[in-house]
C-alpha cells in the first residue's frame, strides 16, 4: 500500500479511520508491505505505531528493507544494514542531489535537501521532528518547481542523464531510471512466493500517479479518490475504485475484499 493519501490522511496523516480493517490484517498475519515515498526513518514509527513488523518499500521503489529473520526468507542479493536485509534499486542520494545541482543552472528547483526541516514542516504539515525524518533520504529527492509549465523540458533532461520524475501527492520525485514502486512490488510478491508454500493473492491501494506501476503488479489494483480531485484517470483490469479518500476509503476497500476472501471460504468448506 500507499501511504500519504491512501492509507495515511492526506491533510492530517492520520490511519485512525483504518483501524477495524488494520485489526482483521494483524490478526490474520497478512503481510502489509508500506511502498512509499517515505524514507525508512519515516516508515520505522508508523509500522511501530500500527503494531506492525513488515518488509518495507521505501522511496518510491529504492530500496526494499526486509527485517532480518523475516518468515525465515532467504533473501539474494541483499546487503545487510543494520536490522535489515537490503535490496537497493535506486541511485544513491549523492548521484541524485548531483543532478539537482545541474538542474538548478536551468530551472528554479528546490529539493529537501535544500530544505531545513522547519520548511519541510511547513510544506507537508509534519510535525518539525517528522520533517527531519523525511529530509534523511537514501535514493530519491522530492521537489517543487515554481514554474510548473517547465516540467517536461526538466523531465527531458533527467532521463537524458539516466534519471526519473514523478509525481506524487505533494511533490515531484527525482531518482534514478532504474526505480520504481512496480519493479520493487515484483520483486517483493517474488520473493513471498519463494520462500512460501501457500497460494498468494496480492492487493495493491494507491492513489497517485507514482503508485501506477504497482498498481500494475498485483492481482486486484485498489485506487483511492484523491481530495478535490476525484480518482486517477486509469484503466486496468479487475480495478476497484475506493469510494471515499485517504484511511476510511482504504479502510473500506480493504474490509470489502477481507469479507469477500472470509465468505468464499467458508462457502468452500
Amino acid at each position: 500500500t500507499d501511504l500519504d493519501g491512501s492509507l495515511l490522511n492526506h491533510e492530517d496523516y492520520s490511519f485512525d479511520e483504518a483501524l477495524s480493517s488494520l485489526d482483521l490484517i494483524r490478526r490474520y498475519g497478512i503481510p502489509l508491505i508500506m511502498t512509499t515515498s517515505k524514507t525508512r526513518k519515516e516508515v520505522e514509527p508508523i509500522q511501530r505505531e500500527m503494531g506492525i513488523r513488515e518488509p518495507m518499500i521505501v522511496e518510491n521503489g529504492g530500496g526494499i528493507h526486509i527485517p532480518l529473520g523475516y518468515r525465515n526468507w532467504t533473501v539474494d542479493h541483499g546487503e545487510r544494514i543494520g536490522d535489515y536485509a537490503v535490496i537497493r534499486l535506486g541511485a544513491p542520494y549523492s548521484v541524485i542531489r548531483g543532478f539537482m545541482e545541474r538542474a538548478r543552472r536551468r530551472f528554479p528547483i528546490r529539493g529537501f535537501g535544500d530544505m531545513a526541516p522547519t520548511e519541510i514542516a511547513e510544506r507537508t504539515g509534519l510535525p518539525i521532528e517528522k520533517a527531519a525524518l523525511a529530509g534523511e533520504r537514501e535514493f530519491t529527492e522530492p521537489f517543487i518547481l515554481s514554474r510548473p509549465d517547465e516540467i517536461d523540458p526538466l523531465r527531458i533532461m533527467a532521463e537524458a542523464e539516466g534519471f526519473t520524475v514523478t509525481q506524487g501527492g505533494r511533490f515531484h520525485h527525482l531518482m534514478g531510471a532504474g526505480q520504481d514502486k512496480g519493479k520493487a512490488v515484483r520483486i517483493s510478491i517474488d520473493l513471498f512466493r519463494r520462500n512460501g508454500d501457500t497460494p498468494l493473492t496480492t492487493v495493491g491501494l494507491g492513489d497517485s500517479e507514482n503508485d501506477v506501476a504497482m498498481l500494475r503488479q498485483v492481482d486486484i489494483p485498489v485506487l483511492i479518490p484523491r481530495p478535490g480531485k476525484g480518482h486517477l484517470d486509469l484503466q486496468l483490469p479487475g480495478l476497484i475504485r475506493a469510494d471515499e479518500t485517504g484511511a476510511k476509503g482504504w479502510n473500506g476497500a480493504v474490509l470489502h475484499l477481507l469479507n469477500e476472501r472470509m465468505t468464499h471460504a467458508a462457502e468452500k468448506q
